[in-house]
């Protein structure tokens, strides 16, 4: 690898320069593989005729599939991607290529730091908060800082606020492209430090008449949203043909239906067996405080010794893990290579849409809802507290429609239609009643006295033909 771009042509000018500021500062291996990260990107930029300053992130995964058409591993991919995106965050910070290209190594595109340096009462109430909720402390803390920008920006104060200051604060929220849930979640925040001000008569106005329930952002209840069946098969496919540490983990995040914190903490020795042999995932408790047993199958299980086994090699220490998952520096890994390593999927798949990491727990609870499961099983493997969060998966989609839809045309073409003709009545009983059907409505529209007197003969020829066909 150290010599495969050591006689090659240089690179374009902002990545010698790039190169030229870290060169003092990397060692010698670190220098060897952002040399050939870099390099691949170079040629891709060349061959492609990319502009560096117009990069976006869909074009960065085309950079993905250039590396995978070219038949380099997933780990060198990965390596080069992360060389790519650390030499643009270079670029950046030191004014070389726009702010906008922020949004192709962060996850928080758009997002503002809301350093709001908070007044004495929110410090008060956050104070006060810490000690007895400190799993919301946070959370109130971000909301303080957003409500007090937002105050800040219009000059306002909290003897000054009024009701339409509040509906302002909420459509400021939705300016700010909050989601749905984090406004709704804000919002009820900042209610509840306006009851605290309104208790402690820092404020006179009730906050039921501030900011009433009707202006709080209802809570947004969507469908599950599972992958296509089609991306669903070739995912699997890819992530079980792949020898890769983080392929393999995230091929039993699709087949356990685990959140991925807790796919992160799970224990070395997770499996469980009970007395007849079979075997479980015992999922560590994290949210709702629910511990939870999710079976697993012959396939799935040994996935998890594979993933055992990669990461005994990675931990090269005499002692067992603490920790089912160990990246290469032998500690378990962040979040964020997860999310790489789930862009690389989406450049290898050639899908359009990104996918989310938690679409892999809603297209594993379809799947077994689909195939039959019940919901009361449904709820325990997914750890949920109420049997109204495992309703959301049986709600139909489109797949379900339509594959029943078909089953039932089927079914009406096959069975029901042949069935519904062959109970019609036949024979010559039947013949005969339509014949004196047809004689007696042909007797009542006629007024001839002998065309009667023929009709009348005729009807007692077909009543005793009808009496010596009964006798046979």
């Amino acid at each position: 690898m150290a010599n495969q771009f050591s006689n090659r042509p240089p690179f374009c000018d902002f990545l010698e320069r790039y190169q030229a500021h870290y060169k003092p500062q990397w060692k010698k291996s670190q220098l060897i593989t952002q040399r050939v990260g870099i390099g691949r990107f170079d040629e891709w930029l060349k061959v492609g005729g990319c502009k560096l300053d117009e990069l976006t992130w869909q074009r960065l995964l085309e950079f993905h599939r250039f590396l995978a058409l070219q038949g380099t591993s997933a780990s060198a991919c990965r390596k080069s991607v992360q060389a790519a995106k650390h030499a643009i965050r270079w670029g950046i910070e030191n004014g070389e290529l726009p702010q906008k290209m922020e949004d192709i190594y962060t996850f928080h595109y758009g997002r503002h730091d809301w350093n709001v340096e908070l007044p004495a009462l929110s410090q008060q109430f956050l104070a006060e908060l810490e000690p007895t909720r400190p799993g919301a402390f946070k959370a109130h803390r971000y909301a303080h800082r957003v409500f007090h920008a937002f105050l800040n920006e219009r000059g306002l104060t909290y003897r000054r606020l009024k009701t339409e200051n509040l509906a302002a604060f909420v459509k400021y929220l939705a300016a700010k492209s909050f989601h749905q849930r984090t406004r709704m979640t804000m919002s009820w925040q900042v209610r509840t430090y306006l009851w605290w001000l309104y208790r402690n008569r820092k404020i006179k106005r009730n906050p039921d008449d501030l900011l009433p329930h009707h202006m709080i952002p209802k809570k947004h209840v969507g469908l599950p949203r599972p992958l296509d069946p089609g991306v669903d098969r070739r995912l699997q496919q890819i992530l079980a043909d792949t020898d890769d540490l983080f392929y393999k983990a995230i091929l039993l995040l699709r087949r356990t239906g685990l959140r991925i914190t807790e796919l992160r903490l799970l224990k070395f020795d997770c499996i469980q067996l009970d007395p007849k042999g079979r075997a479980s995932l015992i999922v560590p408790v994290i949210k709702l405080g629910l511990e939870r047993r999710v079976p697993l199958d012959a396939a799935t299980l040994a996935i998890i010794k594979t993933i055992q086994a990669m990461s005994l090699q990675n931990y090269k220490k005499k002692t067992q893990p603490q920790f089912l998952i160990i990246g290469h520096r032998g500690t378990p890994p962040r979040y964020e290579r997860y999310t790489e390593v789930m862009t690389e999927l989406c450049a290898r798949l050639g899908v359009k849409k990104w996918i989310n990491l938690h679409a892999l727990r809603h297209t594993y609870a379809t799947s077994l809802l689909n195939a039959g499961l019940s919901i009361t099983s449904l709820k325990e493997m997914l750890g949920h507290k109420a049997i109204n969060m495992s309703l959301l998966y049986a709600k139909v989609t489109q797949e379900k429609i339509h594959a029943e839809y078909s089953q039932a045309l089927l079914s009406m073409s096959s069975q029901q239609i042949p069935a519904i003709l062959e109970k019609e009545p036949s024979g010559p009983t039947v013949a005969f009643a339509d014949l004196s059907a047809f004689m007696a409505k042909t007797s009542d529209g006629c007024s001839d006295p002998k065309k009667l007197r023929r009709i009348r003969a005729l009807r007692a020829r077909v009543a005793k033909l009808k009496m010596e066909f009964a006798k046979l």
